[in-house]
Formats: C-alpha cells, structure tokens, sequence
C-alpha cells in the first residue's frame, strides 16, 4: 500500500494583528474626526455615541442673541485667533510653522467686523475670562504638549468652517439684517484650504508614535469631559440661556455645598418668584447654590428673613449677594429646612460673567432635601467637525 506523502507544516510564532484605528487608513485628521464625531449625540451626527440618560441632558439650550453678548463672543475669539496665529508664527516645535498662511486665519478679518461694529456706535468690550483662560491654555499646551495642541487646532478651525458658519447665519438673520461679517468669509475656495490643512495634519502625524496620536485623540475626549476644557469654551459663556420650562427640579440627596471664600469676589442679583398657589408665608429656613461647568459656586446658607415677610404668596423677593465668580450658570438646588412648606414659582440669576439665567420651579419644595435643576451637561462640541 503506497504511502501517503506526509504534509509538512513548519511551526511558526502566529504574529499578533496590528490594531486599526477608526479612520487610520485615510490619515490621522480623520482618526481625530471619528473621535469627535463620537461626542455627538447619534440625532447630532450618524457616527455619535453619546448617550441621553437623564432629563437634564434632554434640555434645550435656546439660544438668544444680543449684540452685546455676541460682541463679547466676538472679541474672545480674536483673542484666540490671535494666539493661535503668533503660536505656530513662534514655531516652538518646527512643525508649527506647516500651518502659517493657510487661508483658514480668521483674526485680521475679526479685526474688520469689530471696526464695522465700532462704526455703528458699539461700545467693543475687552475681552472676558473665557476667551483669556483658554488662550493661556492654549500657550502652555503649545509649549509643552504639542500634539495636544494640534489637537485644539484643528477643533477651532475645522468647527469654525462648519457649524460656525451656521451659527453666523443665524445670528445675522437675527441681530444684523442678514450682514454677513467678514469672520465667516474665506479667501479662496474653502473647501480647498481645508484640504490643504488636512494633508499638512496627516503629513506632521506621520512621523508621531502610535502613543503620541492617542494622546492626541484623548485631547479631543477630554473636551467632552465635564472638566475638560472645549475648543469652543469661550464662546458658551456668552449666551443667554432659557432653562425648558418642562424640565421638571429634582431631588439630589449628594448634593454637599461648596463653602469656601473665592479670591475674587463678584456681584449677583437674585430675583425668587413665590407661586400664588403657595403658603400665605414660609418660616422656613431657605438655603440655595448655584455655579457652572468649571466647579465655581456660589452658596447661601440662609436667604430668607422670616421677620420681613419674604416669600409671601404671589410675591417677587429681589436679593442682592456676592460670591465667587461664575460663569454661565447651568445648576440651581435649595434647601428647605422647617414645617411651614414652600412654592417657589421661578429664580432669575443676573451675574457679571454670566448671561440671565432663569429656573422654573413651580412645585412645593420637599423638606430637608436639595431640590433643584442642573443643565451642565457633559461638554459636547458644539458645532460639527468637517
């Protein structure tokens, strides 16, 4: 019986796949794509992932121009423009100096819309803590982090050209006769400049360590982060917010306010609406903190007066407090300590560094429990990446 030839089979070590990243095949601009895509919400963007848990979240944050508040937001973005520009004029890494000239700089047409509003008899402003904070930001990461920095980098721009110009229609339509300023105007075909920029990101990652773009691209999940810092962080500060009149105030038993006394102090006006469905009048004692995204708060552990009549029914309580600096306002919680019960209707915050902010209560506030509203939302780009 004629043997069978035997198949050899040489033992080799089985080498490891090497992992693909979404997106790498077409260059790292769209590795970083993906990721930010990823922060949206899948209504926002087909690609996102953010999920909505809570009520909060579902909030809509309405958006209300004033020339005065889109003024500001002006202003700090020249501010970061400007940074941007002497950063990669500076070159501290070599490979800065890929993105001068690219068409995409926005600060001397910035300059241009300002003189036209100066013109029309506005008042320009200096710029705010937003704008100055995350331009400083910006300079440290460019001086130690750069990869972190290419990462802001390509968020402003590629934002700015997208949703930006989204926004600018808008606002034009609302505040400005439909006058299209001169920072949502391009030189060239943008489209083209926006290739040009990518292939010049693609080319500077090619020579990064597989570690040194994962940084880069956590960079981009650190602004979704509640304590990250967002490329677009100036500008949330500086529009006025309408808190739904259907989100419903909470109890939030974790709740521990932040006692502590800031270096800086700032003013507030707090006005406190009593529903006429409530107590004739309350006894009871009334705590109440509200702060923003950035971990300021401001804390009162006692509003009330019972000798002077506050918080009747259908009365309106005006207070006048100082507190820690904070910049827009997205929680409100208070207390209610005693028996007698309490219905607030609505509390307006008015602020320096924080648009008029507006939380409808409308319900009986439990005793002994933090009650309240919170919008701070996990910080989602605001605008969509190209």
């Amino acid at each position: 019986m004629p043997l069978k030839a035997a198949t050899v089979v040489s033992a080799t070590t089985a080498e490891k796949p090497k992992k693909r990243y979404p997106g790498e095949a077409k260059g790292f601009v769209e590795e970083m794509r993906f990721v930010a895509m990823k922060l949206h919400t899948r209504e926002q963007a087909k690609e996102g992932e953010k999920e909505v848990k809570e009520k909060e979240e579902e909030a809509v944050r309405k958006w209300e121009p004033s020339i005065d508040g889109y003024l500001k937001f002006l202003v700090d973005s020249k501010l970061v423009y400007d940074t941007l520009e002497a950063i990669v004029e500076k070159a501290a890494f070599p490979f800065y100096a890929e993105f001068r000239n690219t068409g995409l700089e926005r600060s001397e047409k910035l300059t241009k819309d300002l003189e036209w509003f100066k013109e029309q008899g506005y008042t320009i402003p200096e710029p705010s803590s937003p704008g100055v904070t995350y331009s400083q930001i910006l300079q440290e990461l460019s001086e130690k982090d750069p990869q972190a920095f290419i990462c802001h980098f390509y968020n402003i721009y590629f934002a700015h050209s997208a949703g930006g110009r989204m926004i600018g229609r808008k606002v034009a339509e609302q505040l400005l006769n439909n006058k299209e300023l001169e920072f949502y105007k391009w030189d060239g075909d943008l489209s083209q400049l926006l290739q040009n920029v990518r292939d010049k990101l693609n080319k500077v990652a090619e020579s990064w360590t597989r570690e040194e773009k994962n940084h880069c691209s956590q960079t981009l999940n650190r602004m979704g982060d509640d304590d990250g810092i967002m490329a677009s962080t100036w500008n949330l500060a500086l529009w006025p917010i309408s808190i739904s009149p259907t989100l419903q105030p909470h109890v939030l038993k974790s709740f521990n306010p932040k006692n502590t006394q800031a270096a800086k102090s700032c003013p507030y006006t707090l006005v406190i609406k009593t529903s006429c469905s409530s107590k004739t009048y309350t006894r009871d004692k009334i705590s109440l903190a509200f702060g923003d995204s950035y971990g300021n708060e401001v804390y009162i552990k006692r509003l009330d007066d019972p000798s002077s009549g506050t918080f009747e029914r259908c009365s309106t309580d005006t207070f006048q407090i100082n507190g820690p600096c904070v910049y827009d306002v997205c929680y409100l919680y208070m207390l209610r300590t005693g028996s007698d019960g309490w219905k607030p209707e609505s509390v307006k915050i008015y602020g320096p560094y924080t648009k008029t902010v507006k939380f409808n209560y409308n319900k009986f506030l439990p005793n002994g429990v933090w009650y309240g509203i919170n919008v701070c939302r996990r910080a989602s780009l605001s605008t969509a990446i190209m």
